[in-house]
């Protein structure tokens, strides 16, 4: 008996159970083809979310340098500093996107 992770929910569960006691999925007529379809469409729908928070990063951040250049804001008011915060976290969630794309493509 080994304690395996659960194709589903991704919990430790013994080999020899049924079925899953977390998520309550069945484990006995699961063939090891389904397993490995399984994790990989896991690895992929995460790839995918990663792109998403990526492009979301990107527009968030041209975004405001649009809204930065065609509105020209008064340098120190609220807007500017606003625009400011929100082309900085666009800056900084793209970069941290791309670490975890690194780190993604490395498993």
């Amino acid at each position: 008996m080994a304690i395996v992770a659960c194709p589903f929910c991704g919990k430790k569960v013994s080999s020899k159970a049924a079925s899953c006691p977390h998520c309550g999925k069945g484990l006995a007529e699961v063939s090891p083809l389904q397993i490995e379809r399984i994790a990989r469409d896991k690895h992929l729908a995460l790839g995918q979310s990663i792109n998403n928070h990526a492009m979301i990063s990107i527009l968030l951040f041209l975004g405001s340098f649009v809204w930065l250049y065609f509105r020209m804001p008064e340098e120190g008011s609220w807007q500017s500093w606003l625009t400011y915060g929100v082309m900085g976290l666009g800056a900084a969630g793209y970069v941290i996107s791309k670490v975890r794309m690194v780190m993604y493509k490395r498993k």
